[in-house]
């Protein structure tokens, strides 16, 4: 009897060592580990500072020295979107590359008397004023707190950034309610601008893979806009704030 049990727990043993030694019937999932090197990410938010004031008062004169006035809307917060590339250098440094497109616009609505060299129009008007600004920046950021699953990171950075605002000023003119055309009133510009930016955020690792983020960013850049015969400085210097969802490579 004695034998008998002392090989039943030999063989319970055995058994137990050999289920050990095997590997599981499902596999593990990887939802943590070291942070990938390469990342992207696409974020949404908002523009806010833009300023075209310089612009829309030499508008307003142009039309009060004609008998007429020019009101425009305030520019309000601009809608915003990026995607990102970043690489980590080390583990608290990353180089970042963003393409970056906003969209600022503001109306206005007035009247002007118009002189032609047989008769005077008296013409009413409505102006839309938009800009698409697409920028590339390229900078470097430093992680406060080394990236890891489920922590919290701190980061700062700064760069350059290559500005391409699109601008297009399209006027709708009426004499007595008909359509007038009036081509010098609309006007479509493009340039190459150079700007800086600096930023300041906080991202949550999910997992390895996925990191949510908070990013503020200020950015410096402007353009001209000719009419009239001259130019009129363009400031798009403000604050953009933006929701950042990165998958890790």
């Amino acid at each position: 009897m004695k034998r008998a049990l002392v090989a039943a727990v030999l063989l319970a043993a055995f058994a137990a060592s050999a289920v050990h030694a095997e590997p599981p019937v499902f596999k593990d999932k990887k939802y943590f580990g070291p942070i990938a090197q390469n990342g992207f990410s696409f974020g949404v938010g908002f523009l806010d500072g833009a300023d075209f004031d310089y612009l829309f008062e030499h508008l307003d004169a142009w039309a009060n020295a004609r008998n007429g006035y020019d009101n425009w809307e305030l520019l309000s917060v601009s809608p915003y979107a990026h995607v990102r590339y970043e690489r980590q250098m080390t583990p608290n440094h990353y180089f970042k590359s963003v393409a970056s497109l906003s969209y600022i616009s503001s109306s206005s609505i007035g009247d002007y008397f118009a002189p032609f060299p047989d008769t005077t129009l008296y013409l009413t008007f409505e102006r839309d004023f938009a800009v698409y600004l697409f920028a590339v920046d390229v900078g470097f950021s430093y992680c406060f707190i080394t990236p890891a699953p489920q922590r919290f990171s701190p980061y700062t950075g700064a760069g350059f950034s290559a500005v391409v605002p699109m601008v297009r000023l399209d006027t709708k003119s009426l004499d007595n309610g008909k359509p007038f055309s009036n081509p010098a009133e609309n006007i479509s510009q493009n340039s190459l601008q150079a700007g800086l930016h600096f930023e300041f955020g906080m991202n949550y690792y999910l997992t390895n893979r996925y990191a949510l983020g908070l990013e503020g960013k200020y950015q410096m850049s402007q353009s001209k806009f000719d009419i009239h015969g001259g130019n009129f400085d363009l400031k798009y210097a403000g604050f953009v704030l933006t929701l950042n969802l990165t998958y890790f490579l």
